[in-house]
Order: C-alpha cells, then sequence, then structure tokens
C-alpha cells in the first residue's frame, strides 16, 4: 500500500491510498501493510501561519515554527511530525521508505530528521 497523508493535495499519481489526519495515517500503518509512505507537515487550518497566528507574523515567516509544535501544547490537532514520531517510537516503518513533501520548511526538516536517522538517508520516489 502507498500511503498519502495531505489534507489538500492529491495524490500524484494512481494507487495511494489518501488520508487527512495524522490519526489515520497511523491506523494504516498498524496494519502493516504500507510499504511506501508520503507525509504532509501541515494537516489542520491551525497550521498555516496566514491561519494560526496571521495578526501576529509575517505569512512567509516560518520561523515561528521552531517552538511551537503539538508536543510544546500550541497546536490542538496532530501534525505529520506526530506521525513520523509515532512510527519511530513503535518501530514501525515501510519496507520502501516514507518522505516528506510538505512546503513547510520547518516542519519538512523535522521529519526529514526522523527519517535519516532510521533509514540513513531520504526518499524521493
Amino acid at each position: 500500500m502507498l500511503l498519502w497523508l495531505d489534507d489538500v493535495r492529491t495524490a500524484p499519481g494512481y494507487g495511494w491510498i489518501t488520508v487527512k489526519t495524522a490519526d489515520e495515517a497511523i491506523e494504516k500503518l498498524k496494519t502493516g501493510q504500507v510499504e511506501f509512505a508520503s507525509l504532509d507537515h501541515d494537516l489542520a487550518d491551525e497550521h498555516y501561519p496566514w491561519n494560526a497566528i496571521q495578526d501576529l507574523v509575517d505569512p512567509d515567516d516560518w520561523s515561528f515554527y521552531l517552538h511551537q509544535y503539538p508536543e510544546n501544547g500550541f497546536f490542538k490537532e496532530k501534525t505529520g511530525y506526530n506521525v513520523i514520531l509515532w512510527m519511530e517510537e513503535n518501530n514501525v516503518w515501510p519496507t520502501h521508505g516514507v518522505r516528506c513533501h510538505s512546503m513547510n520548511p520547518v516542519g519538512r526538516d523535522r521529519i526529514n530528521t526522523v527519517i535519516k536517522k532510521h533509514y540513513g538517508r531520504l526518499f524521493s520516489m
């Protein structure tokens, strides 16, 4: 199974199973049938800077994400980062890899750090 996690964008072709929330992605990963996963970081309106705190920051300045993650209590909804942390904690890894397709540079770097830690490389598929 090819797993595509994204709340807005569609999968890049046929054969992908699309989910929109971190919890849905985790449920698919629990089946042990996911061979490759592509994760987005931002999965809810609150994750986007222009919605979350539009009066407080420049929408093009992603630096506010450095300390504003669910584990710090800022967001109510889970992100793709929560999915990769669950994978790491439960040692559940798709056999053909995981990639991050997020446009959020800070979130993408955080997810990619965990991917590189486990697989020793990044995937483009």
